[in-house]
């Protein structure tokens, strides 16, 4: 309560915070326009997934860093 809704990247911040990390140190994961709004405002490096509500081309609208097809790959990503 009281905090913004993303893509206002607020709620993100406080987190980040709360744990004592930077955004060099996180990756934001999501499937929407909002969620690569949400880490780009936050200044975090966002990797797109294709296996949720949205299309590739919404989320390279959007800036994902990387876009990636199979939940796996994360387990093997690195930036």
């Amino acid at each position: 309560e009281g905090i913004p809704l993303k893509p206002d990247p607020a709620a993100l911040c406080t987190v980040m915070a709360e744990l004592g990390v930077t955004p060099e140190e996180c990756v934001y994961v999501g499937d929407t326009a909002t969620d690569m709004q949400t880490g780009k405002g936050a200044g975090i490096f966002t990797i797109g997934v294709l296996w949720g509500f949205r299309d590739e081309e919404e989320l390279r609208e959007n800036h994902a860093d990387v876009i990636i097809k199979e939940a796996d790959e994360l387990l093997n990503y690195t930036k």
